[in-house]
C-alpha cells in the first residue's frame, strides 16, 4: 500500500524517527518528502504527483500544521480526491492538540487517530492497521527495542537481538540501525554464502580490507591486528547468527578460536562492537565446549523482540 505522509517541519523529527521507520518496517510504501522529492522540480507539482499515486494520505495535524500553505494545499487535494469517506483514504493523526477546520469536523467527518500522547499503544495500532502496516508486534516495543539497541551500540557495548516469535520485522529493525551514520554498523547476513567459512565471515566483517585464506593460521591474527587498527571501534551486526551453530567442527569451520578472538576484541580491547540476531538466546546456540572456553567471559547485553508465536 502506497501510503503518503502530509506533516509540517515542526513534526520533521517525530515523523523522520518515528512514524515512518514502522510504516516502512511494517511494509508500506512510503511516499514523503523527504525521500522522494527532486531539487529543480517545482514543489507543488511534486506534492501533487506524489498524493496522487497514494493508496492512503497521513495527515500529521498540529497548529503549525494549519499554519503552512502546502500543509493546507496537501489536505485539500487529500480531502477533494477522496471521493467515498468511508473508504477511509484520509487518515487525519492529531500530533499535538488544536481545533479542526470544519473540512474535518461534523456530521462527514473522519475519525481521527489522536496520538498527542506518542507512547499510548491503541493510537499506534489503528493507525499502522489503516495503513496496512504490520510489525509483528505493537510499534512501541518495536521502537523501544530499536532505541536501546542504538543507545547500547553507541556505547560500544554489544547487543543480542533476541527474536524467539515468529513475524517480526527485526530486519528492516536493523536494516535502519545500520542507516544511521553515528553508528556506522556494518550487516553481515550469515544465511549469505561467503559466510559459510571462517576466512569469508571475517572477509564480510571487515569489508574488502581483508585478505585471508581460508583456514591459515594467521588469518585471525590479520583480524585482529586490523580491528585493533582502526581509530574508532568497529561494530557489525551478525544477522541469523543461529547459523553458527551449525558452521562448528565437524560441519564446518568455525573453530573455538573464532569465538575466542571474538570475545577477546569485544569484551577486553573494546574495539569490536557486535549486534547478533538471533532466535535463541546466545548461549544455547553453541556447543558447551565454546561458552567454557571461548564466551565464558563475553558481555552482551541481550534485548528481546518478542513476536507472534
Amino acid at each position: 500500500m502506497k501510503i503518503f505522509i502530509s506533516y509540517c517541519h515542526a513534526q520533521a523529527d517525530w515523523v523522520a524517527g518515528r512514524l515512518l521507520p514502522c510504516l516502512k518496517a511494517g511494509g508500506a510504501d512510503v511516499l514523503i518528502d523527504r525521500e522522494r522529492f527532486k531539487p529543480g522540480k517545482p514543489v507543488v507539482g511534486q506534492m501533487d504527483d506524489a498524493l496522487d499515486q497514494s493508496d492512503r494520505q497521513v495527515l500529521v495535524l498540529s497548529p503549525e500544521y494549519f499554519q503552512s500553505d502546502p500543509c493546507r494545499h496537501e489536505m485539500d487535494r487529500a480531502i477533494a480526491l477522496d471521493k467515498d469517506p468511508a473508504q477511509g483514504k484520509v487518515i487525519p493523526v492529531l500530533r499535538v492538540d488544536c481545533k479542526l477546520p470544519k473540512k474535518l469536523t461534523g456530521m462527514r467527518a473522519r475519525l481521527y487517530v489522536d496520538l498527542c500522547d506518542p507512547e499510548k499503544a491503541d493510537p499506534w495500532a489503528k493507525l499502522l492497521g489503516a495503513c496496512g502496516a504490520d510489525l509483528g508486534v505493537p510499534a512501541l516495543d518495536w521502537l523501544q527495542a530499536r532505541d536501546e539497541v542504538a543507545a547500547l551500540l553507541q556505547d560500544g557495548q554489544s547487543v543480542n537481538l533476541l527474536v524467539p516469535g515468529d513475524g517480526v520485522k527485526w530486519d528492516p529493525l536493523v536494516d535502519c540501525l545500520a542507516a544511521d551514520p553515528k553508528l556506522d554498523l556494518r550487516k553481515v547476513n550469515l544465511l549469505d554464502a561467503v559466510t559459510e567459512t571462517r576466512s569469508g565471515l571475517l572477509r564480510a566483517m571487515l569489508g574488502e580490507h581483508f585478505s585471508g585464506s581460508s583456514m591459515a593460521e594467521g588469518e585471525l591474527v590479520r583480524f585482529q591486528r586490523q580491528i585493533e587498527s582502526r581509530p574508532r571501534p568497529t561494530r557489525v551486526a551478525l544477522t541469523h547468527f543461529d547459523l553458527a551453530g551449525h558452521r562448528v567442527p565437524p560441519a564446518g569451520d568455525y573453530h573455538i578460536n573464532l569465538f575466542s578472538t571474538l570475545r577477546f576484541l569485544t569484551s577486553e580491547r573494546r574495539c569490536l562492537v557486535l549486534l547478533i540476531q538471533s532466535r535463541r538466546p546466545l548461549l544455547t546456540i553453541l556447543p558447551p565446549e565454546y561458552y567454557r572456553d571461548a564466551l565464558s567471559k563475553l558481555d552482551v547485553k541481550t534485548v528481546e523482540l518478542g513476536g507472534h508465536r
